[in-house]
């Protein structure tokens, strides 16, 4: 990914700015998608498959440094401790780099088609998220799917493309309900972070969706507690872990997760791959939902 910074972007300024932003990743799931699914469906050639994982990389960088300033979440990342306008112009910079490394692996329309497409989706779920839309569950389930679901798509999608030259939608099926339990997990774990809980921010997460229908008497409570954001502050955390567990956020998460896998299971079941290869990809995915951090 720095060979694709120092060859695109001459601008020095720029050029350290973006050097500094990828120096803070520390995860490549996105690009190990890619990479496992283009070597399961048969493809042979690794250097167009590191290619295609390191504009997936910088992609996905660009979307989280984006999200990031939109919400303005995470302090601590270097392109929140920058001017935002210089921030904000870096991220677009990746965002283009990262298209037009991806692009480079393949000429089929179709696969740039599918790119831009996931491209599309996953802003729009981004726009409904920014917007509080969701009111249901399944508006909820829906963004997430678009927001989050696309960008796994994308990766498993397009490695499964450069190997084989065809889309195939069994994958993107279950890519999306990969990517939705992932987010899930991800939005729950956010609960625990004051300073970026989504539910401190009323947001139209499925924790807030799900308090908001006041089961009981703790997820009234719990409310209460997030109308006014310096309360959360003085919630002792084995409390506040104990309030959200009587309100049953924990349980009904645990549940949405555990729906979603099995979906994806199912679409893994359906894949024309050999029976071995099928188990040793479920399991490489999960291994990497459990290791998400």
């Amino acid at each position: 990914m720095n060979h694709f910074i120092d060859v695109e972007i001459p601008n020095a300024d720029l050029n350290r700015t973006l050097h500094a932003f990828l120096d803070a990743k520390d995860q490549l799931h996105f690009s190990e998608l890619a990479f496992y699914h283009y070597q399961s469906f048969g493809g042979t050639d690794a250097d167009a498959a590191e290619t295609l994982g390191a504009g997936i990389e910088l992609l996905i960088l660009a979307f989280d440094i984006f999200d990031d300033l939109e919400d303005e979440d995470s302090p601590d990342e270097p392109w929140m401790k920058i001017n935002r306008s210089v921030a904000m112009n870096a991220a677009t910079a990746l965002y283009t780099l990262g298209i037009k490394v991806v692009s480079s692996v393949s000429n089929d329309p179709a696969f740039l088609h599918k790119l831009i497409d996931y491209i599309l989706q996953s802003s729009q779920g981004q726009h409904e998220d920014l917007r509080g839309k969701p009111v249901t569950e399944e508006e909820c389930l829906d963004m997430i799917k678009r927001k989050s679901g696309s960008l796994v798509a994308l990766s498993c999608v397009l490695g499964t493309m450069l190997a084989t030259g065809k889309f195939n939608p069994t994958v993107e099926s279950y890519a999306l309900q990969l990517g939705i339990a992932l987010q899930i997990e991800n939005d729950y774990r956010g609960l625990f972070y004051n300073s970026k809980s989504d539910i401190v921010k009323n947001k139209r997460t499925l924790a807030y969706l799900f308090l908001k229908r006041k089961f009981n008497q703790s997820s009234i409570d719990l409310l209460k507690v997030f109308e006014n954001e310096d309360k959360i502050a003085d919630i002792e955390i084995k409390c506040y872990k104990e309030k959200l567990k009587e309100a049953g956020i924990p349980q009904y998460m645990y549940v949405m997760i555990q729906l979603a896998i099995q979906k994806f299971k199912r679409g893994i079941a359906e894949l024309e791959l050999e029976q071995e290869e099928k188990k040793w990809l479920a399991s490489f995915l999960l291994n990497k939902f459990d290791k998400e951090d």
